[in-house]
């Protein structure tokens, strides 16, 4: 993984979707992209469907100006189906956020900022609270399921205002569910 002298032209936009689809909750990050690659027209908008995080990640965060990032949250203390957004911008330390891969994102922005890489000036994790993300089947739970329209029309509707709605930098988890109503 080595970083170019000269990176070509950023992309404006990228959106991964992480996850297996092999293991119930945990694939609905990919479920997300392919709706939103669908729903969303925007030629400057990079889609990836990434089944590893970690240090692989790294790869895909530079050389775009804004990155969204979408995978199953699984933190117990929100009901399944809850919508949650993390807005990080390059600005600000990288703040710790969890993760069941390898490394978590805040220690990925971290080395990226001290190798010098191109971070996004908006980085925005989205995600649903899963319900199962061990078990081998290639739906998503019930709950999960019913959620994953939602936060498509979320994310919509945050691309389209060019991000105003998530600008907000936050310390914390947001609860998006009052972004979309059924």
């Amino acid at each position: 993984m080595l970083i170019p002298d000269h990176v070509p032209v950023l992309k404006r936009l990228t959106i991964i979707g992480l996850g297996n689809e092999m293991l119930t909750d945990d694939g609905l990050g990919i479920k997300v992209v392919r709706q939103l690659k669908n729903r969303l027209n925007d030629r400057s908008a990079t889609f990836e469907e990434l089944s590893v995080g970690g240090l692989q990640l790294f790869d895909h965060l530079i050389g775009t100006e804004e990155c969204i990032i979408v995978d199953a949250i699984k933190t117990g203390t929100h009901p399944v189906g809850t919508l949650m957004r993390f807005v990080q911008s390059a600005d600000n330390e990288p703040v710790a956020l969890t993760s069941s891969h390898q490394i978590d994102l805040g220690q990925i922005l971290g080395l990226a900022r001290f190798m010098g890489a191109p971070l996004p000036k908006m980085l925005t994790v989205y995600g649903i609270e899963a319900d199962d993300i061990t078990t081998f089947g290639e739906t998503c739970t019930a709950q999960v399921s019913q959620a994953i329209p939602r936060l498509v029309d979320a994310i919509c509707l945050d691309v389209r205002s060019e991000g105003n709605a998530s600008t907000q930098q936050s310390e914390e988890w947001q609860i998006i569910n009052e972004l979309v109503t059924d």
